[in-house]
């Protein structure tokens, strides 16, 4: 699986990382704080369904069509670090507005589809090796869900039962999600860095994942550009009929600030 790789990747860039004399005191007590906002083209794949309409969606496009449907897509993190512990907070939000063509009775129906997703974590670290230019973190976190789907259609002629010939509804669902994973950075003492996170968890929802690549460049001592690839999953269904099963993946790009 892609997840386990990139944690064996973020495991092996850490620990092949020279330790010289100039290593990371661990047990230093100042604070230093990292706060990094993206734009994220972000496209959205999946199963959607309301608990009132007897209609499952599903969407699987090319990421060129997907970015021309986005109305919006950004995230963003903070990290607080002090010795081997520290906070990470990390947000998202996408917005997209597309058109379905479900299939019923020999035709196409056309369900225009809006859903709007905002996730956020709250997570502990601890560093599991703190190195001059790399650092590999342990993360466990609770992740917040909160999703809206508006589905619409008309059609001008009859349906067969139980499909109403129209509708127009919109539904909303908070969940929430333990995650556990790997953070790490490497540092090439050139001003360039690579790095990234695994995270997977479940709860509410059967299983939620958090996949992210970076690289960057300093600009300075406080200042860093940062591109990264970022894949983030969940599959929440309620007994009510439900369903939010989505893959959202994408290119970001950032500017990191230290203070």
């Amino acid at each position: 699986m892609a997840i386990i790789r990139c944690g064996w990747i973020l495991a092996g860039l850490a620990w092949v990382a020279p330790a010289t004399a100039h290593a990371q005191d661990t047990q230093d007590d100042a604070w230093t704080f990292r706060l990094t906002p993206y734009v994220w083209g972000s496209s959205t794949e999946g199963t959607f369904a309301h608990a009132r309409l007897p209609v499952t969606l599903r969407t699987s496009k090319s990421f060129r069509d997907s970015l021309e449907e986005l109305d919006a897509g950004a995230m963003g993190a903070f990290e607080a670090r002090r010795g081997r512990h520290g906070l990470l907070l990390d947000g998202q939000f996408a917005k997209l507005s597309t058109t379905v063509h479900v299939p019923v009775a020999g035709a196409a129906l056309p369900v225009r589809l809006k859903t709007r997703t905002t996730s956020g974590l709250v997570a502990w670290r601890y560093g599991l090796v703190e190195r001059e230019r790399s650092h590999l973190d342990l993360v466990a976190g609770v992740r917040v869900w909160s999703a809206r789907v508006r589905m619409a259609y008309a059609v001008p002629v009859p349906t067969p039962p139980p499909i109403p010939q129209q509708y127009a509804g919109e539904q909303s669902h908070r969940w929430v999600d333990a995650q556990v994973g790997l953070k790490g950075r490497h540092g090439f003492g050139n001003g360039m860095f690579v790095g990234g996170w695994v995270l997977a968890g479940a709860g509410e929802s059967d299983l939620s994942t958090d996949l992210m690549l970076l690289a960057g460049y300093d600009l300075n001592e406080r200042l860093a550009v940062i591109a990264g690839y970022r894949r983030l999953s969940t599959d929440f269904e309620t007994g009510g009929g439900f369903r939010f099963d989505t893959t959202m993946q994408g290119p970001g790009l950032g500017v990191e600030y230290r203070f």
